[in-house]
């Protein structure tokens, strides 16, 4: 599977006089009624992103979902802090909001279904994955040497939540560039049976 940088829609301007137009019109509005599937990334957690400077500052990965229908969703992994109790501290948590994109974005990669999926199918699955995620469990782990561009093996952060999700959902993982900037636990998606309500603690 492969992703691509997006890139911004050109305009086109439409003569309501013209009948000759609305054919068109229509099949454009039918085309932008299926969902997008973008991948936004930002500097994680701030300035704490940038610990691993001298090198490349670290990305946290998004997904955002824009329905014409049902307007934004965002999903991304997050670590449990109080809210879940002091037991539940430091584990990580599905997170989902919904109307507004993050701000402070560096990179968007437009991701495209598995072939036989359409888009609003993809955008779907990828909603009934994370909400199927197993909160709570998986502990939320910093990259190797803290400063590192990997995350130790068999364990976990944000970025091997987002990789996971959409591994689960188009069968691989899909290939992201990040010049500038690095993605530690992007190689280390958590396993499909995650997001399938299949971990135990």
């Amino acid at each position: 599977m492969t992703t691509q940088q997006s890139t911004a829609a050109t305009g086109s301007s439409r003569s309501e006089s013209s009948p000759m137009s609305t054919a068109p019109n229509s099949v454009a509005l039918a085309q932008h009624s299926e969902p997008t599937v973008t991948l936004y990334g930002r500097i994680a957690a701030g300035a704490a992103g940038y610990v691993s400077w001298p090198d490349p500052p670290d990305l946290h990965f998004s997904i955002v979902i824009d329905d014409a229908y049902s307007d934004i969703t965002v999903l991304d992994g997050q670590p449990t802090l109080w809210e879940a109790g002091v037991r539940n501290m430091a584990l990580i948590r599905a997170n989902r909001h919904e109307n507004s994109t993050p701000s402070g974005v560096r990179v968007r990669v437009e991701l495209h279904p598995p072939q036989g999926m359409s888009r609003t199918e993809f955008a779907h699955q990828i909603i009934v994955r994370s909400q199927k995620f197993a909160s709570y469990v998986a502990p939320y782990s910093a990259p190797k040497n803290i400063r590192g561009s990997r995350m130790r093996p068999g364990e976990y952060n944000s970025s091997s939540y987002v990789a996971g999700l959409l591994g689960s959902v188009m069968g691989q993982v899909p290939s992201v560039s990040t010049p500038g900037f690095q993605a530690p636990g992007w190689e280390d998606p958590m396993p499909s049976h995650f997001f399938k309500g299949e971990a135990i603690r």
